[in-house]
């Protein structure tokens, strides 16, 4: 039998990294063209086989699409089971899977997981079919800007040892909020222990499908901003790689993800607006919204005998009107319920139980007015609820 030199680590290199900053500017004022490809570095140990339950993610080496310039170029990585790169239609599931997150260097670290989650859901394994013996699978990089410039790499070939993942689907991808009117107004971003602080999560859209492999999809934000007070929208709590601005001066009129060079966020006149985000199509628009009434927000639950606990909240900037609140909520001693309401005597009812919010969902879900009780497993958790369109999230706390 044929021995197999199988490479295990925490990285697995292919090729040489080059930069996106390893080329001259052609022009100050460049003119934008539109490249046809873009060179994927060969691997250097093609024939070795990569163990995918033993790597925590394999890194790919590139060079930048000649846009005539050097750009500001956001990567993505794509996995096929035979070299095909169909879009998915009516009738038929896409060919390919894009790995979740990005890079905007000529770097990128493959998450060895996401490979063989896009192997399963491509294949059809389960646990007794998966194979046992190493398979051929073929990766390429797409290459966008913000202006929507957008070409692929040619496709390499890895042979790898793919395990068995049972496949559920992806949690949605959140984005936060984070401004001089977001939170506490410090643009604090060191961790997640900055949610409910100074970040806050945008929402999921009810009704909305995501994409089962990588969660991506609509997500929104109804909220008071400012004018004068600038914000962007991050990707990874603790992260600035992956963010939303605007370009050039400060605004709302041409986000763009991902530049170096942008600008913060800004509405032109205080009030209330949606922010939209598709992190599937990364579109981003923000747009005038009507003004909501204005509550305080009291949890209830098993846990505290059905009594009203004030939430507190979020944001703080003077001048805001607040509709994101916090609880913490210790449930250690086992499984627990919750649901929002206003305070007695808002929303014209004597005990504020005529306007609140349940739903079946955990950690996260959208509550509705009279909804069933929120099941809470036993757990310490950061509560953050939008009183304008229903949406919670328990953070686990450690």
């Amino acid at each position: 039998m044929k021995k197999l030199n199988i490479l295990t680590g925490l990285f697995l290199g292919i090729g040489l990294c080059l930069f996106s900053a390893c080329e001259d500017d052609n022009d100050s004022n460049p003119i934008v063209q539109q490249p046809e490809s873009f060179e994927l570095n060969t691997p250097a140990l093609s024939e070795n086989v990569y163990d995918l339950e033993k790597s925590s993610s394999i890194q790919l080496t590139y060079k930048q699409p000649d846009y005539g310039y050097t750009a500001a170029v956001t990567y993505y990585a794509q996995v096929s089971m035979d070299n095909t790169w169909e879009e998915a239609t009516e009738e038929t599931e896409a060919t390919y899977v894009e790995l979740n997150g990005n890079s905007t260097t000529c770097e990128f670290e493959a998450d060895a997981s996401q490979i063989d989650r896009a192997i399963m859901s491509l294949g059809g394994y389960n646990e007794e079919n998966v194979p046992s013996e190493p398979l051929t699978i073929y990766m390429r990089m797409r290459a966008t800007l913000g202006s929507g410039y957008e070409c692929y790499s040619n496709a390499i070939s890895l042979s790898v040892f793919p395990y068995y993942m049972p496949i559920v689907d992806a949690e949605p991808e959140i984005w936060y909020l984070v401004g001089d009117c977001i939170g506490d107004g410090t643009w604090g971003n060191t961790n997640t222990d900055n949610i409910g602080v100074s970040l806050i999560p945008m929402s999921i859209v009810d009704g909305y499908e995501y994409n089962t492999t990588t969660g991506q999809g609509e997500i929104q934000y109804t909220g008071y901003f400012l004018a004068g007070k600038g914000f962007k929208l991050i990707k990874t709590p603790g992260s600035w790689d992956n963010q939303w601005g605007n370009s050039s001066a400060a605004g709302i009129d041409n986000p763009v993800k991902n530049d170096g060079g942008s600008s913060n966020l800004q509405v032109p006149s205080s009030g209330y607006y949606t922010v939209k985000l598709n992190t599937e199509s990364d579109v981003l628009t923000i747009e005038a919204a009507e003004a909501p009434d204005v509550y305080h927000i009291m949890i209830q639950g098993d846990f505290n005998g059905w009594t009203d606990a004030a939430m507190t909240p979020v944001n703080t900037v003077e001048g805001m009107n607040n509709h994101i609140w916090k609880y913490e909520l210790d449930a250690t001693s086992g499984d627990t319920t919750a649901k929002f309401k206003v305070s007695p005597g808002e929303a014209g009812s004597a005990d504020g139980w005529g306007t609140n919010w349940g739903g079946t969902g955990f950690p996260y879900g959208i509550g509705s007015n009279g909804g069933a009780n929120i099941p809470v497993p036993a757990g310490h958790y950061t509560i953050l609820f939008n009183d304008i369109d229903g949406f919670y999230y328990f953070y686990t706390l450690e």
